[in-house]
Formats: C-alpha cells, sequence, structure tokens
C-alpha cells in the first residue's frame, strides 16, 4: 500500500509540473547586436518581465536589430522587438521597403533610448557635407538593416542613391576598420553616442562629423528624425559642435502574437514599475529611457494593453496613437 501511494504521489507530482510547465507564456525579445546599448537593455528588460509577470518567462535575443525584429513580429517568430522608430512608421504604413506589403499588425509599447545617425570621415578629407559623398566609397551598415535603410533615406534627401556613390555594406565594427585602413571614404553609422565601435575609431585615428544642421531640407523629407547637437568631447578629437539627425527606438509586438491585452497591460506594468532594474544596462538607457518620455516620438498605434497602463497611472495617451 506505501509503496502504492508513493507512485500515485510521484505521478501526481509529475503532473503538477507538466501543468505548470504548460501555463508559463514563454516569450522572447529581439533586441540588436551585442556591442551597442540596446543588446543589454533587452536581455535586462527580458529578466524583469520574468521576475515580475507571473505565469511569463522572456528571454532577450541578439538579432540584426529593426529589420528583423519587425520581420519576426511579423511572422509570428517572437514576441517583443526592438525597432527604429521611422523604420517601425514605415512597415506599418508600407513604405520605403516595406511598399505593398504594410506590417499592419505592428503595435508600439513604449519609447526607450535614442539612435543617432553619424557621418565620420578623416579628419584631413575633402569631404564636408552628404553632397560631398558623391562618387566616393561609403560604408552604410550592415545590408538590409535599419541603419542600412537610415543611410539611403540620408542620400536619397540629397539626390544621392546607389548609382552615384560606392555603397559597402559593412556593420559599425567592419566600418570602422576599414575607414581607418583608408578602404572607403566614409562611414554613416546609426548607433548610440560614443559606442564601443565609434569610440574605437575616434581614438585610433583623427576623423571629422559631418554636420546636418537644424532646418537642413533632410528633416523635411524625414520628419522623424530631430536635430542633435552632439557635445564638444563626446568624441577625442571632435572639437566643434556638430548637429545630427536622431530618432527613438521603442519596443514594439504585434497584435498576432499570441499575447493579450492583459499580457501587455501586465509586461508594461512590470518593466515601468521596476525601471531600476534594467535602466543600469547602458549609460544611454539610464539618461534616456524614462517615464517622462515613454510616448515620444511614436508613429505607430499603441497597442491596447500598454494605453491601458498608462493611463491608468495618468499619462496622457495622444490620440493618433490610439
Amino acid at each position: 500500500m506505501k509503496k502504492l501511494t508513493a507512485i500515485v504521489l510521484s505521478l501526481v507530482l509529475c503532473l503538477s509540473a507538466v501543468s505548470a510547465f504548460a501555463a508559463t507564456k514563454y516569450i522572447t525579445i529581439g533586441t540588436a547586436g551585442t556591442s551597442g546599448a540596446l543588446y543589454p537593455m533587452g536581455i535586462a528588460m527580458a529578466q524583469t518581465i520574468t521576475d515580475h509577470v507571473e505565469g511569463m518567462s522572456a528571454t532577450g535575443e541578439a538579432t540584426a536589430a529593426s529589420i528583423q525584429n519587425l520581420r519576426d513580429l511579423h511572422e509570428g517568430n517572437s514576441e517583443l522587438g526592438i525597432s527604429q522608430s521611422e523604420v517601425a512608421y514605415y512597415a506599418y504604413n508600407g513604405q520605403m521597403d516595406y511598399e505593398g506589403n504594410a506590417f499592419t499588425d505592428i503595435r508600439a509599447l513604449y519609447s526607450t533610448i535614442y539612435n543617432y545617425l553619424q557621418i565620420f570621415v578623416a579628419a584631413d578629407s575633402p569631404i564636408n557635407s552628404i553632397a560631398d559623398l558623391k562618387g566616393k566609397t561609403v560604408s552604410m551598415g550592415s545590408a538590409g538593416s535599419g541603419g542600412e535603410m537610415a543611410a539611403r533615406a540620408l542620400l536619397s534627401a540629397y539626390g544621392l542613391d546607389y548609382t552615384t556613390v560606392n555603397a559597402q555594406f559593412m556593420g559599425e565594427s567592419d566600418g570602422a576598420s576599414a575607414l581607418k585602413d583608408g578602404k572607403i571614404d566614409a562611414m554613416i553609422a546609426t548607433h548610440p553616442l560614443a559606442s564601443a565601435a565609434l569610440t574605437e575609431l575616434t581614438t585610433s585615428m583623427n576623423v571629422k562629423m559631418i554636420s546636418i544642421p537644424e532646418g537642413d531640407k533632410f528633416y523635411e523629407v524625414y520628419p522623424l528624425y530631430t536635430p542633435y547637437v552632439v557635445p564638444v568631447g563626446t568624441y577625442n578629437g571632435v572639437d566643434v559642435e556638430v548637429t545630427i539627425p536622431r530618432s527613438r527606438i521603442i519596443m514594439c509586438t504585434s497584435t498576432e502574437s499570441g499575447l493579450t491585452d492583459d499580457d501587455i497591460y501586465n509586461i508594461v506594468k512590470a518593466v515601468w514599475e521596476n525601471r531600476d532594474e534594467w535602466a543600469g544596462s547602458a549609460k544611454s538607457v539610464e539618461k534616456q529611457a524614462v517615464i517622462e518620455h515613454v510616448l515620444e516620438e511614436i508613429a505607430i498605434p499603441l497597442h491596447p494593453g500598454a494605453i491601458r497602463y498608462f493611463e491608468e497611472i495618468g499619462i496622457k495617451v495622444p490620440e493618433n496613437l490610439k
């Protein structure tokens, strides 16, 4: 009898474990490459969600950033993903590379840090403007990435394209190495300020940054970018103020993710009520990913679960985000 009781108890425990496993929702957060601020931020947010949302386990994964993350959301391969705000806008509205294939299922959750569109050339280069890139060899970022799309947009505002520049497709680290070695004339990088690759570049060679001042036609053509003055001293040797475009990085999901409105509400609530657990993942995150700016520079609809949380804590949600 004792042996039978033990067997029954063992079966009950096993069934309980299986039931608990089945009840847990496992979600993936698409981040970016491991060299910037987005990867550690996404990993830390995933841990916060796991720790504070009952019945949910989140994992952050390194990805090729915006383009891959939005595609994975749209195709049901992940539940959350980080994207440049303007790339999410193009995807949702079927513009740029998404013409004829709008991702109308994409929804925003909140804003995080800024992404900066930076152009580096050698200090003694004759290149002093975007127009001067005509006929030059230029690193555009990794092929098919959100950074490459941003670099392409930058060229197009000045009437340039891949027929008028010799485009090279490299990530920031490879682009920096190529510029140092004299293999390219310019490097366009969409990265946080003073990222590891850009800091290494500017401490190992003399560079200058190309300015895109406020009022420039680029901001008229691409209004989701805003001008930002890079403080003197951000990069070694860049001893003058330079104005560059920047845009927000936003967290996204999909209406087809399998997550309910309550799930999204609980995720957003956990993230922002436990900000101290992930804010230290990078300096830019600590300074820029704050509740006071949580809905800024978002250009696609918010998920209803996110709307519910922000209205609950007294944040007014603009009508264009509903």
